[in-house]
């Protein structure tokens, strides 16, 4: 038998167990003084007993022990000494360990062995610490030790859970906890919270929480119940100690812990404090829905898809959820939701005035917030605010198969007044089109709407008359299923997507047309007649329209109401000359749904050309009028472009452009006209650039967006930030004020796709000639021009303002869930291209942008939200498009966007979405986030401070690098972020075949990036190698962020070249954010949509990097400014501008050698296989380093036959040697030999030997005119 005293472990025998106790107690180091150190490799058990007596009381351990686990009788841990608190235990554990059982028992006591707790304990020495706290009787070993006057108290870093069970049997009953809580949650069946102790209530819990907590999970379960474990009530609980309080109390069968006691008496009556939503569904299956509350909950507010709150209980209505208030509340927002399957019920945030009203009830589909019981009439008419039926084209419907029971009859409704009602019996007060079973969905729909799949198929009548259809389509529409006893089965309303598209897909001119006498395509009818303008708007569900014209924009009433006759769908107005630059808006008489009536809808023209300010009314204007062109704009071409693989990409935002260039004339700054302004300083460094070989430019939104007012006087700009200090809050408490009359933001909230944004134009009334100034100016730049373009969602939708789509055709242009309810995947409301008419009015604009303003590409905002046969539409449609005829080459139009798979078109759920991986072989081009998450370290969801191949992981790693993983696992991250890069490298290419990191031969594809395939590409162009965009910080901030602090600013700035250069000498499409050249700061602002434009302005003079400037807007970046102060008033961080000069160099060093090679611009697969090896490759690589040699082996690529680029990012001069690199005549590029960095200059390599010497934090190119 062993004991220990103190420390060391001493042995002590004894003839009997009570001598044995005594003399240890003797021996105790309490006796003398504190307690002993824990020994390494132990965990300390204090134990306290109110009648002192210890004589055997031994701790029995199992679990993640060093103990002997094989004795339990025989005490294998007896007292190891005493203290003021009583005895302690120090217990052997495993290291590492996590779940450590314990077991405080007696096994000489009489009558046998004696558990202080009939439950066994568990503790977490990896997130508890190693010391712990019993209490006699009290079934919890606590991390600080109780009152001895008052054990029961609740100890800080607990939260305890009552729980009340009406049978009065607590046996088995436990808590699994987990989120912030240092409970082992590893471990759901073994009961590691058993019952802490009794009270009047029943039975508590106390568990461990983190510091801080707001998310702690629980469930309250008996693993050992009969039939296995059993939950009560059975979904997961969420508390928020941070708001709610660390007591709470449970009953049985009641879904929700409360911070206050329920009556044992009612324990349904609501308690103060709460807010209950009833909640009334048909189908009367509540699983999942859960509800998320915002605004005055004391619930926590930071995880929308765990289901935080849960259904409470049931009642004769349905369901309902008790949500827990702040005090004082006002405005409770909630969100009805299904966890399992993302629905929200409506859609729209529903919003409750609890400072009047604690109760609410909610009917599915409907988004009214009743205040008492709805009646049953208002619950069945409720059944049509939800659409779960399809009607898929003239013939046929589509609906779920549980709602198409054998034996019943089926129909659709229509009802032009919208006065369809739902009664026990059917839908009445409409009439009525027969449904059949039968038929199936074809291929098209199966690809435009897969989520059908499985729906039932019902056919209307053969000989239904086109003309009943069209009736029917501009009213109130129901399906309804009516059982063979007559009563109702099922009602709901349709989705009517499919079957306008069938009848009504119109492939002609929208919007304002002019006749020039010369347009084949003007007579879209046989009855068209000869005019000077038409106005033609797709409204198929429109009951009548009119258009209203205003001579003047300010003008509140119109000067004439023209009527409009339809087409097929398509509603005209002829129009004389006079009509030329007249204000105009429709009238538009049609059924919506939302607002379940006929509503007239005065709104502007979707395809608006022309606007008035603000776009309060469409303008009649003519885009082939002089007035709207600059000078020479007929003969003015984009700048040439041999093949698309020569492009190269600079991302700027209008406003950022010029507002801070002094050189540019005032009122000029932040508009288009500075770009015409050739003599300024930003224009300068963008011809400059182009000089060194940057092909295009990329303009930030730039069609009308609904943040920024047009009217210049509104417009609330800061000033006099600079007087306050770098790491100040006064700057961004400044801008954050001006946000409600700004005059800056990214512009991602389109309202009219095809007008320029007025806001950059000096008159806005002047804006279509001012926009085509600023590709003017660019284009004698000599560059080519990108717009950003966001077609997958618009500002608003519904009878919103802005909202002229679905002010047309409701319910059309928008992308609906299985319910009806508007999907806002994207943020907000989202478009739907797998629809016709939508997909037609972004190609529409596509083509008048490439073909009236000479825009030379497009990037696509959050691109996965289209199809991939969207883009083979845009393409074929871009790609007709010829000098002779439209004056500009479609075919060198590039079109690149945000390949993301995620949200509701995520892994092809409704669709062939255009993400990275389905638009392989497309021409397409999508971010590489691998190649960026590789430079830079980390991603945007993780820590700030990780770092990458450039910033210095494993080779100059940071402090919080260092407290992280070990070195070795620095060294296998930077190897996968290397491997990574290297694919980057090829053009991201999913096929290429190279030797990885670990030795093995792999293609892109193969080798993984978090779970994906690294390599995704055909061919290069189809990757956009980038290491900054406008999205989260820029490079030069996560440079400042993630570099060791040891590290001075001109080491910072070679990590930004660094950054550069792996995009920059890549194969595939390079981009860059605008400045990054100059080291642009925006002060680490992660998300400077809306940060004004103190934040976001650029110093082309090259004396500032806008660093400094004061900590970033609280509202996107509060919860890091503890990281981002010290940095910020570090005054050795400011680049100087002999930095930026630096870097500035650099940059135009890299693409005068880029362009003077096209082994760097290869445009095929097979190309770069064959022409492009690394050397440093293998698990015996040198970390930090890639060596890329590129080869012509016969092909025509420039006066250059081998290239060989060393990227060393190590802080050290690096000698690389290599078998394949003798004989060749290398040297160093004629550019980097004169290069303005000596260090680069100093570059060199010894043909005889193949070695390359390279020095620390430089990018070094060899070139040999030879084979």
């Amino acid at each position: 038998m062993k004991i220990r005293i103190g420390t060391p472990r001493l042995l002590c025998r004894a003839s009997s167990r009570a001598l044995m106790f005594l003399l240890c107690v003797f021996a105790s180091a309490s006796a003398f003084g504190a307690d002993p150190a824990i020994p390494s490799g132990d965990i300390r058990i204090h134990y306290h007993r109110p009648d002192g007596n210890y004589s055997g009381w031994t701790v029995y351990a199992f679990d993640n022990t060093t103990e002997d686990t094989g004795n339990y009788g025989g005490g294998p841990v007896q007292v190891t000494g005493t203290d003021s608190f009583g005895a302690y235990f120090d217990v052997g554990v495993t290291p590492g360990a996590q779940e450590v059982g314990i077991i405080i028992h007696n096994p000489t006591a009489s009558g046998g062995d004696q558990k202080d707790t009939p439950n066994n304990l568990f503790v977490d020495p990896a997130t508890q610490g190693i010391e712990y706290w019993a209490y006699s009787g009290i079934a919890k070993l606590y991390t600080s030790a109780p009152s001895l006057t008052n054990p029961t108290a609740l100890l800080p870093g607990y939260v305890r859970v009552h729980y009340h069970r009406t049978d009065g049997n607590y046996g088995g009953w436990t808590i699994y906890a987990f989120y912030d809580t240092t409970e082992f949650t590893g471990d759901y069946n073994s009961g590691l919270v058993p019952a802490t102790n009794t009270d009047a209530y029943g039975v508590y819990f106390d568990v461990a929480v983190v510091p801080n907590a707001q998310n702690l999970g629980l469930i309250i379960h008996n693993p050992s119940a009969p039939g296995g474990d059993q939950k009560d009530p059975g979904p997961n609980e969420f508390v928020d100690p941070s708001t709610e309080g660390f007591e709470y109390w449970g009953y049985t069968g009641i879904g929700k812990l409360y911070k206050s006691q329920p009556s044992l008496s009612n324990p349904a009556a609501l308690l103060p404090g709460y807010a209950r939503i009833h909640y009334f569904r048909p189908d009367g299956n509540y699983a999942n829905w859960t509800v998320y509350a915002f605004n005055d909950t004391a619930e926590y507010t930071g995880d929308f898809n765990d289901g935080l709150t849960g259904v409470t209980s049931h009642d004769s209505y349905g369901a309902y959820f008790d949500i827990s208030l702040i005090p004082n509340p006002k405005d409770l927002g909630f969100i009805v939701h299904n966890i399992s399957t993302g629905v929200k019920d409506p859609g729209p945030d529903m919003h409750l005035n609890v400072a009047t009203n604690t109760q609410a009830w909610a009917i599915s589909g409907n988004a009214t917030v009743f205040l008492t019981t709805p009646t049953p009439t208002q619950i069945l008419d409720s059944l049509l605010n939800v659409e779960q039926a399809y009607w898929l084209d003239r013939q046929r419907v589509a609906i779920q198969p549980q709602f198409a029971q054998s034996g019943d009859t089926f129909a659709i409704s229509s009802s032009l007044t919208g006065g369809l009602s739902v009664t026990p019996t059917g839908v009445t007060g409409g009439t009525n089109i027969p449904l059949t079973v039968g038929g199936a969905l074809t291929a098209d729909e199966l690809l435009r709407y897969p989520q059908l799949n499985g729906y039932t198929v019902l056919q209307l009548p053969a000989n239904t008359q086109l003309s009943a259809l069209q009736t029917a389509l501009e009213g109130q529409l129901a399906f309804s299923a009516i059982g063979s006893n007559g009563a109702l089965q099922y009602a709901t309303g349709i989705q009517f997507a499919g079957v306008l598209d069938d009848l009504y897909y119109y492939p002609g001119k929208l919007g304002v047309v002019f006749h020039h006498w010369d347009d084949k395509d003007w007579r879209d009818w046989p009855d068209d007649e000869d005019c000077a303008v038409k106005l033609k708007l797709w409204a198929p569900t429109a009951q009548s329209v009119s258009l209203q014209l205003f001579d003047h924009e300010s003008d509140t009433a119109p000067s004439a109401v023209a009527p409009m006759h339809e087409h097929d769908g398509v509603w005209v107005a002829k129009g004389d000359p006079g009509w030329k630059d007249k204000y105009y808006l429709y009238s538009v008489k049609v059924w919506v749904s939302a607002d379940g009536a006929v509503d007239t809808n005065v709104t502007s023209d979707p395809y608006s050309i022309d606007i008035a300010l603000n776009g309060t009314k469409s303008r009649i204007t003519d885009l082939d009028s002089d007035k709207t062109k600059p000078a020479g704009w007929d003969e003015e071409t984009s700048p040439p472009l041999r093949s698309v693989s020569d492009m190269s990409i600079y991302e700027l935002h209008v406003r950022d452009f010029s507002v801070n260039d002094l050189t540019v004339p005032l009122a000029h700054r932040g508009m288009y006209e500075a770009f015409e302004d050739q003599g300024s300083d930003g224009m300068k460094h963008l011809r400059s650039l182009a000089e060194s070989g940057l092909k295009a430019v990329h303009i930030l939104p730039s069609f009308h967006f609904a943040s920024v007012n047009e009217d210049k006087s509104k417009w609330i700009i800061p000033t006099g930030l600079a007087a306050y200090p770098p790491d100040g809050q006064q700057q961004q408490a400044a801008v954050t004020a001006s946000q409600t009359n700004p005059a800056y933001n990214w512009g991602y909230d389109p309202v009219h796709y095809m007008t320029p944004e007025g806001s950059y134009a000096i008159n806005p009334d002047n804006r279509v000639r001012e926009y085509r100034g600023m590709v003017d100016g660019l284009h004698k730049a000599g560059l080519r021009v990108v717009q950003d373009v966001v077609f997958n969602h618009t500002n608003a939708s519904g009878e919103a303002p802005n909202s002229n789509l679905d002010e047309v055709v409701p319910n059309y242009y928008h992308r609906l869930d299985a319910n009806g309810n508007l999907e806002t995947g994207s943020c907000c409301p989202d478009t739907a291209s797998e629809h016709l008419m939508m997909e037609k009015l972004i190609i529409d604009t596509l083509v008048l942008n490439a073909r009236d303003y000479k825009i030379d590409g497009f990037r696509f905002d959050i691109l996965s939200f289209m199809f991939t046969y969207n883009i083979q539409h845009i393409q074929r449609a871009l790609q007709a498009l010829i000098p002779e005829k439209d004056g500009v080459d479609g075919s060198k139009i590039y079109l690149y966007g945000e390949g993301f798979n995620f949200g509701d078109t995520a892994n092809n759920q409704i669709g062939p979405n255009a993400s990275q991986i389905n638009l392989y072989g497309f021409g397409v081009g999508t971010f590489n986030d691998r190649i960026r998450d590789g430079i830079h370290g980390g991603s945007p969801f993780t820590d700030e401070r990780v770092q990458g191949f450039a910033t210095g992981l494993f080779t100059d790693p940071s402090d919080y690098t260092n407290s992280n993983p070990p070195l070795n696992g620095q060294q296998n991250q930077l190897l996968q972020y290397s491997d990574w890069i290297d694919v980057g490298l090829t053009g991201n290419l999913r096929d290429y075949s190279f030797t990885d990191s670990a030795g093995a031969t792999v293609t892109g594809a193969q080798v993984l990036y978090n779970g994906q395939p690294t390599g995704y590409t055909k061919s290069p162009i189809e990757a956009v190698n980038y290491a900054s965009v406008h999205d989260n910080q820029d490079l030069f901030d996560k440079v400042q962020l993630k570099s060791s602090y040891n590290d001075n600013i001109a080491t910072r700035a070679r990590r930004q070249v660094m950054g550069m250069s792996l995009v920059t000498l890549g194969e595939g499409i390079p981009f860059f954010q605008a400045g990054d050249d100059l080291l642009r700061s925006k002060d680490m602002d992660q998300n400077s949509y809306n940060s004004g434009d103190w934040f976001n302005k650029i110093d082309w003079s090259g004396k500032t990097a806008n660093w400094g400037i004061g900590l970033p807007i609280a509202s996107q970046n509060q919860a890091q400014w503890p990281i981002m102060m010290p940095l910020l008033s570090n005054p050795a961080y400011t680049p100087l501008p002999a930095n930026i000069a630096y870097s500035k160099a650099a940059f135009s060093e890299l693409l005068q050698i880029r362009y003077s090679s096209e082994l760097f611009r290869m445009p095929t697969f097979e190309e770069v296989q064959q022409n492009l090896t690394f050397l440093n490759t293998g698990s015996n690589q040198t970390p930090g380093l890639i060596v890329m040699k590129l080869d012509a082996n016969g092909g025509s690529y420039g006066i250059y036959k081998h290239v060989v680029v060393v990227f060393n990012a190590t802080n050290a001069s690096v000698t690389f040697t290599n078998s394949h690199l003798q004989g060749l005549g290398l040297h160093l590029h004629p550019v980097q030999r004169h290069s303005s960095d000596p260090a680069t200059s100093q570059s060199t390599f010894n043909s005889k030997e193949g070695t390359a010497t390279v020095p620390a934090l430089t990018t070094a190119v060899f070139v040999a005119e030879t084979e």
